[in-house]
């Protein structure tokens, strides 16, 4: 199958690029201009590279009305730590999606996969399924929830099925530095203190792998409409903090509660992602222990 991959040389997107090459697929991956692929450097040479801006409508067009993909899956965001909730780069980003998903239906696409967040939902309902109401409080996933709901309508316009997949907490090698796990583990590895919340919060991790063999298999499936993808299993923040303590033998250097939690924090948001499983026949490969354990693997050879 011919798929154009977009944000391949993200966090996530470079980890859907290895699957769908050593699927078989042929992959048409965008990149952003100027943008690293250190993160695809063992598949680069398997990739049809297509650099432009997600952004520049004429562009983006012709590259579809020439590679002509059957299938698309659109991780490419703005997820910058610290600033994403609130950027108005999210407008600019669902419009440029629309003319993205406009040139696809227009030249044959069947299959678009978009990449949505857990944040559309409201939070308040524990495990939170497809049928769970949504009530997003960012921008930025006010923009996704509108993002779903119009390139749903497109599909039945245009025949094009489209998927949502709504992401969870993600961990894992390459991960943004000054995320959770990374930034633990960087401090840990270096000997530094690692300063955390209370860490009372649940939440549900998955290893970046496994995000992305789960937007793999809502591709291969027909799967339309959200679609969670999530572990399904609640962990709290300070049991995977201090399973980073322990796996890197400096437990002594988590400084839990040095930092106060945020405002309006959710207690709990976990996946019910029985959809996935049973539409897909998904199945995640790590365990918590040994996504973390591979984590902790990566950094530890990054700084040898």
């Amino acid at each position: 199958m011919k798929v154009l991959l977009t944000g391949a040389g993200g966090f996530i997107g470079s980890q859907v690029a290895r699957q769908l090459v050593a699927g078989g697929d042929h992959v048409v991956a965008m990149l952003r201009p100027g943008e690293s692929t250190a993160r695809l450097d063992d598949v680069l040479g398997s990739l049809e590279v297509r650099t432009l801006d997600l952004a520049d409508t004429a562009a983006v067009t012709a590259m579809v009305a020439e590679a002509r993909p059957e299938a698309c899956v659109h991780p490419a965001w703005n997820a910058e730590p610290g600033k994403y909730l609130h950027s108005r780069e999210n407008l600019r980003l669902v419009e440029a999606t629309h003319r993205l998903a406009e040139a696809l239906a227009d030249h044959g696409c069947a299959r678009f996969v978009g990449v949505g967040t857990n944040a559309e939902y409201d939070t308040s309902y524990g495990y939170l399924s497809e049928r769970t109401p949504t009530a997003p409080t960012y921008l930025y996933s006010a923009c996704k929830l509108a993002l779903s709901h119009s390139l749903a309508q497109l599909g039945l316009l245009t025949g094009m099925q489209v998927a949502w997949a709504r992401l969870f907490y993600l961990y894992g090698p390459w991960e943004d530095p000054r995320r959770l796990v990374s930034s633990v583990t960087r401090a840990l590895l270096e000997g530094r203190e690692a300063p955390c919340s209370s860490g009372l919060q649940v939440r549900d991790f998955l290893h970046v792998a496994d995000v992305a063999s789960g937007l793999v298999a809502v591709l291969r499936s027909g799967v339309t409409g959200p679609v969670n993808v999530g572990s399904g299993e609640p962990v709290t923040v300070r049991e995977v903090v201090t399973r980073l303590g322990a796996l890197i033998g400096r437990p002594e250097l988590l400084r839990l509660g040095a930092i106060e939690p945020k405002a309006g924090e959710p207690a709990f948001v976990c996946a019910d992602n029985t959809k996935l499983r049973a539409e897909t026949g998904w199945q995640a490969t790590y365990t918590l222990d040994s996504g973390l354990g591979d984590t902790v693997r990566w950094w530890h050879e990054r700084a040898g």
